[in-house]
């Protein structure tokens, strides 16, 4: 640099009043010293801002005096290489303040002469909140690796172009990718490519190219998830979206556990399925073996009970075959129940369906149920809305239901009990039928129970009594061939109301009945 005072014009101008004009004035941060002393001879007012000084506090005196360096050895190098060099430019060092505050400063140094004199002049920019912004940068860089390093599933994401932007270990453990190959800017495209080549995802040849381009169409973008075996055996639920800035973030997550209950669950209930088949055929077959001989075992005591040949002689022979034609009886209703849950649940149960008037069907199931002896201190109400009642639907199915339930109600309700039959329509249109009774009652945990088959409530009272557990389930089954719902409402020691509700599609309107 040439001498400073052969740049000024003839002039009666102090270079030193100059020089001490411009550091006053400058906002860049200028320091002048004597090269053999070290001593400072001039610093601008932003040197003096910065680190909290006074200028005669400063002029006049070394750095190392006021111990500005924090590193004075790197002061000695930047001198050093100053003789050979001339400049050294954009040195980092840190410079300490007054109260003890520490700065960076990206400082050059170069060799000067001012009246035929050298000097050193140190010029320099405060980088301290540059490297904050830096560190910074780089601190939260560090803090994503870790927290995607510590994600159980793996992570990618690739950038607007498809390519790849950082990924986690676990991802590249998925899928055996090494490092090289999931490096920044490697197409998305090109690891799929890979998965297939390798065999690492397992899919059918025709699913190959949409595994492979599902996320080039941006516009529609990627599927929100789909779930992928892996050859290990492993299975993976790939979630991608597409962010604001139209960079796509995938998640893979080893749901392994998951689909491996879901896939026993499914087994399980194929095999279920299988057994229960297997159980309605066996009993249908069966139903059917033991009806032929018990029909004819029926027909022949009621020839011997009604002595149609001729008498029987002794009194005891009549009771004893009234006995058997009972229990053959009772065992052909259980038969014949069995029978029709086989067919119900194998779906083979087909209904004769026709017009029927509720109220005439109701009152033929009431005449049977009062000619039985148990039913004669009963008080049987029965409470019909207004006008017909018509219901498409299986008249034997419907009249079957109806004494199945009305049985029930008569075997647990003790004498001078009350049954009560209502029939109704709602305001959709809809049929109800309830039948309740004053009887023992269920227990609300046991009402699931005696819905299913051959389920019997668990109070003593009601175990009591025979039966099979058959009515209510198969009424159940039967009431929802119908399109309807069977409930239950009980309470223990107050009764049990069952209601039956059929959907307005089953009303048949008076106008529509010949």
């Amino acid at each position: 640099m040439p001498a400073l005072d052969t740049l000024l014009p003839d002039i009666a101008l102090d270079p030193t009043e100059l020089i001490d004009a411009l550091f006053s004035a400058s906002g860049n941060y200028l320091v002048i010293t004597d090269p053999i002393t070290g001593l400072i001879v001039a610093i601008s007012d932003a040197w003096l801002s910065i680190l909290e000084y006074e200028r005669d506090e400063v002029v006049g005196r070394t750095s190392e005096e006021l111990n500005i360096w924090l590193h004075p050895d790197q002061r000695l190098e930047m001198i050093r290489r100053i003789k050979t060099d001339k400049i050294v430019s954009r040195f980092h060092t840190c410079l300490r303040g007054k109260s003890g505050v520490l700065h960076d400063f990206s400082v050059t140094i170069q060799a000067i002469t001012i009246s035929s004199k050298s000097y050193i002049l140190f010029t320099g920019y405060d980088i301290t909140e540059e490297l904050q912004v830096k560190n910074s940068v780089v601190t939260s860089r560090k803090i994503l690796i870790d927290a995607l390093e510590a994600m159980s599933e793996g992570f990618v994401l690739y950038g607007q172009d498809g390519r790849l932007i950082i990924c986690n270990s676990k991802f590249k453990e998925f899928y055996g990718y090494g490092d090289e190959e999931v490096s920044v800017g490697t197409p998305g495209r090109r690891l799929g490519e890979l998965d297939m080549e390798r065999g690492t995802v397992l899919l059918k040849d025709s699913d190959h190219e949409n595994y492979i381009l599902r996320r080039d169409d941006m516009e529609k973008g990627p599927p929100k998830s789909i779930v992928v075996q892996l050859k290990d055996g492993r299975y993976l639920l790939l979630s991608d979206r597409v962010t604001d800035e139209g960079n796509i973030v995938s998640i893979q997550k080893d749901i392994t556990d998951l689909k491996t209950t879901e896939i026993a669950l499914v087994q399980a209930k194929d095999e279920a399925d299988i057994a229960n088949n297997t159980k309605s055929e066996f009993l249908a077959h069966m139903s059917h073996e033991l009806r032929t001989p018990l029909n004819s075992i029926l027909g022949f005591t009621q020839v011997m009970r009604d002595e149609l040949l001729g008498e029987l002689g002794h009194p005891k022979y009549r009771e004893y075959i009234n006995d058997v034609h009972h229990s053959g009886a009772h065992l052909l209703n259980l038969i014949n129940d069995v029978l029709d849950i086989s067919k119900v649940e194998a779906g083979e149960f087909v209904l004769n369906e026709d017009t029927l008037d509720l109220k005439d069907t109701i009152s033929a199931c009431l005449q049977i149920i009062r000619g039985k002896q148990d039913v004669a201190a009963l008080n049987i109400i029965v409470e019909n809305s207004e006008g017909n009642i018509y219901l498409k639907g299986d008249e034997r199915i419907i009249r079957q239901i109806i004494l199945n339930l009305l049985s029930n109600s008569v075997k647990f309700t003790k004498a001078e009990g009350k049954i009560t039959l209502s029939l109704t329509k709602d305001d959709t249109n809809g049929i109800t039928l309830s039948i309740s009774d004053t009887g023992c009652g269920i227990e609300e945990d046991d009402i699931s129970h005696v819905l299913a088959p051959f389920g019997q409530a668990r109070t003593n009272a009601r175990t009591a009594h025979e039966g099979t557990g058959l009515g209510l389930s198969l009424s159940k089954m039967l009431t929802e061939l119908h399109d309807g719902i069977l409930n239950i409402y009980s309470q223990v020691g107050v009764g049990t109301t069952v209601t039956l509700k059929f959907a307005p599609e089953r009303t048949v309107e008076d106008s529509e009945v010949l």
